[in-house]
């Protein structure tokens, strides 16, 4: 019997993921058309050469309830590329306060005593918050329903908290999830309960001691590489810098077109399209009036020959939010010992400060601009600055070898020729003719924006992503997503082809716990201390 023949559009990870798993049966012969030189999309990031730097996208903390993405990775042997992290620091850059949340054990009453304690956190509006989530825990269908039409900020009611805890729930939740109070406030009540209540973990966990969260001992790339090559050892075929342009119809298959021919000659029994949403509107498979709103978020490296003061309280393996920055910063020390092991540093730079931002729309705290209306050296000590460097000297010393995400943002004045990619967004022109093009952005969901299914329109196609709706009660983080619906994918993909599979999608899930003992301690854990706060 012939093989059938699968594209997969896209090679981040819900396409590698949904390549994966149809690679598990002999009868399909699967293609990865991918746009960039290497696959991994927002995972990225490896040491460059050529720059002599540690460069990539974002950081990334993965939780332990990643139940379909630890799945893959564990059957493809590459769980070991993840370590423990130990604690999460909450750190305030004008006062210099911090609290570490350990990871290897569950939230408790303790830590929310001396998060409120030390960041003069409101107690009334604590007991709001923790009041909200509670009854989302058992909202009715239509209730989240409803709430997937509002609002987030409307919903918990925040423009009514005191300014500081205003802060704090607003840039937490900027910083962990890339969600905004214009959000849908299913997703931003979803990610309440998964942070604040106790969920089914993945069956595989990495190996040594258990954590909550895990981090990359290693550049992501390297396990990207590795599952690229298990799947190249099943035969899946690779065509890398090759874009598509459309997806036409011929007769009950269909050919991918793309910029180069590079698949032109060859016809697909279905098609996986692992691609950004605003690919998937340009060719028409998702139903809306215009694509969806996307925002910028990236990553900045700075090599360090050594650890300035105001940073090293995070060098081990912690994974650090400064939730007073403007720009949303979560920030991570790259050095053998912390959560990197056996890895290459270059001559003079044994560090690397990797810091994430996550709401560069907001104006910054040096300079009063937003990212995208920076200089590249501006933006980079604009970082700093929020990190807690006032000194300038200083700061031009790391900067002048540091980079902001060279992976998908780049400053130039050659920016016409991305016009024509449906992913790019710019920055203000400035008046040398320079601008940021970014060439990817993360998704937040809009309480406007409907609902995207795995099945379009066109018999055989199936979509995979941020934007595609998966299974569970709960709204899972963004790499866990992208896996599930990858898998998804391929379950629709192999029942259209007539394939047996045993595609099994397991997603985080309550604890089986009775809702009033969590109440219980939940409330006790905020309540426990209010004769220890001032009155407001």
């Amino acid at each position: 019997m012939a093989h059938q023949q699968v594209a997969v559009v896209g090679g981040g990870i819900s396409g590698l993921v949904a390549a994966f798993e149809l690679s598990e049966h002999d009868g399909v012969d699967v293609t990865v058309i991918e746009a960039a030189p290497e696959c991994g999309g927002k995972m990225r990031g490896d040491f460059n050469a050529e720059t002599g730097r540690f460069e990539e996208h974002s950081i990334r903390a993965l939780s332990s309830t990643y139940c379909s993405l630890f799945d893959v990775f564990a059957r493809a042997g590459i769980l070991d590329h993840l370590d423990p992290v130990a604690e999460y620091i909450f750190f305030e850059r004008a006062s210099g306060k911090r609290v570490a949340v350990d990871r290897t054990a569950p939230l408790d009453a303790g830590t929310v005593r001396e998060l409120i304690e030390t960041f003069d956190l409101s107690m009334p509006d604590m007991i709001h918050l923790a009041q909200k989530i509670l009854h989302h825990v058992n909202a009715s269908e239509d209730e989240r329903e409803r709430m997937a039409h509002q609002q987030a900020g409307d919903v918990i009611g925040v423009d009514d908290f005191g300014p500081a805890t205003r802060q704090f729930i607003v840039n937490w939740f900027g910083i962990l999830t890339g969600a905004r109070m214009h959000s849908k406030a299913v997703d931003i009540m979803d990610s309440f309960v998964l942070m604040f209540m106790p969920m089914t973990e993945s069956p595989n966990l990495p190996p040594g001691e258990t954590s909550t969260s895990y981090c990359f001992n290693r550049p992501t790339s390297h396990a990207i590489a590795a599952l690229v090559e298990i799947l190249a050892s099943r035969g899946v075929r690779f065509v890398q810098e090759t874009r598509m342009t459309n997806l036409v119809p011929r007769g009950d298959r269909y050919e991918v077109q793309t910029d180069v021919g590079a698949a032109d000659d060859q016809l697909f029994d279905a098609v996986v399209m692992a691609v950004p949403h605003e690919v998937m509107w340009s060719v028409g498979l998702i139903d809306s009036a215009r694509p969806f709103s996307d925002e910028w978020s990236f990553g900045s490296q700075f090599p360090l020959a050594e650890l300035p003061d105001v940073l090293t309280p995070f060098a081990g393996r912690s994974y650090n939010l400064c939730f007073d920055a403007p720009w949303n910063i979560v920030f991570q020390l790259q050095h053998n010992g912390s959560f990197w092991r056996d890895i290459r540093f270059p001559d003079g730079a044994p560090y690397t400060l990797s810091a994430t931002c996550s709401s560069p729309h907001h104006q910054g705290s040096l300079h009063g601009k937003r990212f995208m209306d920076c200089t590249p050296e501006e933006a980079l000590h604009e970082i700093l600055f929020q990190l807690g460097m006032d000194d300038e000297a200083a700061r031009a010393e790391i900067v002048h070898g540091a980079v902001s995400d060279p992976i998908y943002l780049e400053y130039t004045s050659d920016w016409e020729p991305y016009a024509q990619l449906e992913t790019t967004e710019f920055g203000r022109k400035h008046a040398d003719g320079t601008r940021w093009v970014d060439k990817a952005q993360i998704y937040v969901r809009s309480a406007e924006d409907p609902q995207v299914g795995p099945v379009t329109r066109m018999p055989g196609v199936f979509l995979a992503g941020e934007v595609v709706t998966v299974p569970g009660r709960w709204k899972i983080p963004t790499m866990e997503q992208a896996a599930v619906s990858g898998r998804q994918a391929a379950a629709w993909t192999l029942d259209h082809l007539g394939l047996e599979h045993s595609i099994d999608i397991e997603v985080a899930e309550l604890e089986k716990t009775t809702q009033a003992r969590w109440a219980s301690a939940l409330l006790r854990g905020v309540t426990a201390i209010t004769d220890r706060l001032p009155a407001r």
